[in-house]
């Protein structure tokens, strides 16, 4: 049974958070509600020394001042409130949500008194932050009003809302986002939930091991395990060793998944290993029975291995599918390569087992078959219908999703001992009824998460299961409202970003984090908008222009698109199995 994900107050004892809110470029984060606490005397020092207050300073600069200030969460806030006036400094009480501007705009208000000033303040909300530290993207105007009064022959203000409001460009240096993983309900994989932490906490190890204990954050939660129960508790390291509460009652599988939790965690946020955990005073063990534990107790759980990394690519041309290596371009055996009007395809790397849309004709005349068969061997017919999306396969499973007719997403399971059909509808209420067509439809690594566009628009989701055969996607975002309606491709990038072509000349292909938190514009070099398709791999970026099919590398600073080997002169899809 899930527990309810809203957050008890031990979390509250963590100065979490923020985001990097920037959609253009740098990186930005936002603090929690309060300071931290004593897991293990956490000492909440920041990396560079803070500025104090300057004497006899203007207004509106001073309010400017402590906005600023109040991207520093320690002592609740203290910096922050030194800018108030003392009866204020005592009464403000923040709400936990934390909202972010893309900068503040002040403009005066006409006041009659001496010794009071009035300004308003507004700016445009491209986010919140949850206690916890999750990002949450939004679109939306601010607006409200700041007085000041003098004390002392200082100004100081006296009057301002129950919020936290911080801008982006004063927040880019203080804060990091770190992911914490949680496991798909399979129970195989590790998922990416990310968090903005505080970079002056001293105690990162701490602050991610309670985060875990917590259970993840509300947008993840309904597609991922939270097998830890309410009443547990980290309660600090003692000699080295991490202790948690109230979790005896795990059998061993769940102890070992926990554990994987842990140890990725900390391991991939840089903190070395290896970790010594106490579960009610009773070790936490390795399969060897070592109770120290590091990731190579658990590779198979490694959240960066991905079937992306693999060199086998193929690439559809003119309606057919070629294998690509080492540059040579080989047709693939059987209907794949000698069809003609083959118009989408995916792969499954793990399964090797393909997905294709055929079609024929044009316009109100088209007609569109969905086949799913072998790579290199016979296709069978499952559906057919005027259009079908690109296909798009679970992670590590025969079962591949598609949209039929722009409207009805589809997911098509195969029997692995009998090989039967089944197929069921995809819960989509979230979007509405009155949705636009989804013209992509793509499933992350992990298959916990989806991507889609719809009319020209980007968003994700959270792919639960209310039962067993059933499919739902839950919490349904916007994520990157810069692109516009401009969005005609997408792809996952792993599990933690995603690569959006458009039809803009000038920003052609974006790179987003998946929590909508940054969004930059990739090189628009040598490209001919639109880009029509999308994919990559873990060192390379293929895209599809209006010439041809052009690659990227993701490391170094190339800026220039190369046409990719053997694919020369050809206006080409390619595809990476996945």
């Amino acid at each position: 049974m899930t527990r309810p994900h809203t957050l008890p107050q031990k979390l509250r004892t963590l100065t979490l958070v923020t985001a990097s809110i920037s959609l253009l470029a740098g990186c930005a984060s936002l603090p929690s509600s309060s300071e931290p606490q004593a897991l293990r005397s956490i000492k909440a020092t920041t990396a560079t020394q803070e500025a104090g207050m300057i004497k006899d300073r203007e207004p509106d600069l001073l309010v400017r001042d402590f906005y600023a200030a109040s991207a520093n969460p320690t002592q609740q806030r203290k910096q922050a409130r030194s800018y108030l006036t003392p009866e204020l400094a005592q009464q403000w009480a923040p709400a936990p949500e934390i909202i972010v501007l893309d900068r503040i705009d002040m403009s005066s208000n006409v006041v009659t008194e001496a010794d009071r000033l009035s300004y308003t303040v507004s700016g445009t909300v491209v986010g919140t932050i949850t206690e916890g530290g999750a990002f949450n993207p939004r679109r939306e105007q601010y607006k409200t009003s700041v007085s000041l009064n003098k004390v002392d022959g200082q100004w100081r203000i006296s009057s301002l809302p129950n919020q936290l409001v911080v801008e982006r460009t004063e927040l880019r240096n203080r804060y990091l986002p770190q992911d914490v993983y949680f496991f798909e309900p399979g129970g195989n994989t590790l998922v990416s939930d990310r968090r903005w932490i505080y970079n002056g906490l001293s105690a990162l190890d701490s602050a991610l091991i309670s985060l875990i204990v917590e259970g993840p954050s509300a947008v993840i939660a309904p597609g991922v395990l939270d097998e830890i129960p309410e009443a547990a508790t980290f309660a600090g390291v003692d000699n080295g060793v991490y202790q948690l509460r109230g979790l005896s009652g795990l059998d061993d599988a769940a102890q070992r998944r926990l554990a994987a939790q842990l140890v990725w965690t900390l391991a991939l946020a840089d903190i070395a290993g290896p970790y010594r955990f106490n579960i009610d005073d009773t070790p936490l063990l390795s399969d060897d029975g070592n109770e120290e534990l590091s990731v190579d107790d658990f590779p198979e759980f490694n959240p960066q291995a991905s079937a992306s990394s693999t060199n086998t690519m193929f690439a559809l041309t003119n309606g057919r599918v070629s294998k690509i290596a080492s540059g040579q371009v080989t047709p693939v055996p059987g209907p794949l390569g000698a069809e003609g009007n083959i118009e989408s395809v995916d792969i499954s790397a793990p399964t090797k087992i393909a997905a294709a849309v055929k079609t024929q004709g044009e316009k109100e005349e088209k007609k569109s078959q969905f086949l799913v068969g072998t790579i290199n061997g016979p296709l069978s017919t499952i559906l057919e219908a005027s259009t079908f999306s690109r296909p798009t396969f679970e992670a590590n499973t025969n079962a591949v999703w598609t949209v039929v007719d722009g409207r009805t997403i589809t997911r098509i399971a195969r029997s692995a001992s009998t090989g039967d059909i089944a197929q069921t509808e995809v819960d989509t209420t979230e979007l509405g009824e009155n949705h636009g067509d989804i013209s992509v439809l793509r499933l992350s690594s992990t298959g916990v998460r989806a991507a889609f566009i719809v009319d020209g628009r980007v968003y994700t989701a959270t792919v639960s299961r209310p039962t067993a055969g059933e499919r739902k996607l839950s919490n349904v975002r916007e994520i990157i409202p810069v692109v516009g309606d401009s969005a005609i491709t997408l792809e996952w990038g792993g599990d933690t970003s995603l690569l959006v072509g458009t039809a803009s000349s000038d920003t052609p292909v974006w790179r987003a984090e998946v929590d909508g938190s940054s969004a930059i514009a990739l090189s628009s070099g040598n490209i001919v908008a639109p880009v029509v398709s999308i994919s990559t791999n873990a060192s390379t970026v293929f895209i599809t222009d209006a010439r041809a099919a052009l690659q990227l590398g993701t490391t170094g600073q190339a800026t220039y698109w190369r046409e990719v080997q053997g694919l020369e002169g050809e206006r080409s899809v390619t595809i990476v199995p996945r």
